[in-house]
């Protein structure tokens, strides 16, 4: 069951990494920062 559980969770992680990274993206890279 543990393993079940860190397996949603892994993945409901790593989509929500996947959109902030696709949205920062189509913004220009000004949501997170535009250090260059």
């Amino acid at each position: 069951i543990l393993y079940f559980i860190f397996g949603i969770w892994s993945g409901i992680l790593g989509l929500s990494m996947s959109m902030i990274i696709r949205m920062e993206l189509s913004m220009g890279g000004n949501l997170i920062g535009n250090d260059q």
